[in-house]
């Protein structure tokens, strides 16, 4: 039962969510007051500092996206990346170059980290993330963006983790 300022129904939700922190170690602010690390966003800022700090500049990793779109945008599709920048992205099955318009949904692992930090700050629905503990790069990420608009959702995964290039 909930006090006339919201008090009781405050606590409420943060025994919930102390359960829900506890249980999978991930948690979104319910009433802002719960003083716990670790949410969402600053998960995404670790393990972009994690990613930063191994300063690979130059390295190949494949993505597979999900989406509610044409094979082409899916993948999966093996990403170099040379001096910052993607120098070239393959379709991993076919062996063949990636065309300009589905290219630019499979950047490099910081464009990967956007997205995710985009969709927080666009408010989405729900986002999903699961890192690699060693490195902190995105393995796993299901967004929706709308809770009541079908096949908008976007997720992708990593299937072969970043590799140094010589």
């Amino acid at each position: 039962m909930a006090s006339p300022d919201g008090t009781l129904m405050c606590k409420e939700i943060h025994l919930k969510r102390l359960a829900l922190v506890l249980a999978v170690g991930v948690g979104s602010s319910a009433c802002d007051s719960v003083g716990l690390r670790g949410g969402p966003e600053s998960q995404l800022e670790e393990n972009q500092a994690q990613w930063a700090s191994l300063s690979l500049t130059s390295y190949e990793y494949v993505l597979r996206r999900g989406c509610f779109c044409s094979p082409a945008f899916i993948g999966p599709v093996r990403v170099r990346v040379e001096g910052g920048a993607v120098t070239r992205r393959t379709y991993v099955e076919l062996m063949e170059p990636v065309p300009t318009e589905p290219g630019q949904g499979f950047p490099s692992v910081g464009g990967l980290f956007d997205i995710i930090a985009r969709a927080y700050e666009q408010d989405a629905h729900r986002v999903v993330v699961t890192y690699d503990v060693e490195s902190g790069v995105p393995l796993d990420v299901f967004i929706d963006f709308e809770a009541n608009i079908a096949d908008e959702e976007l997720s992708f995964t990593i299937e072969v983790l970043p590799v140094p290039l010589p």
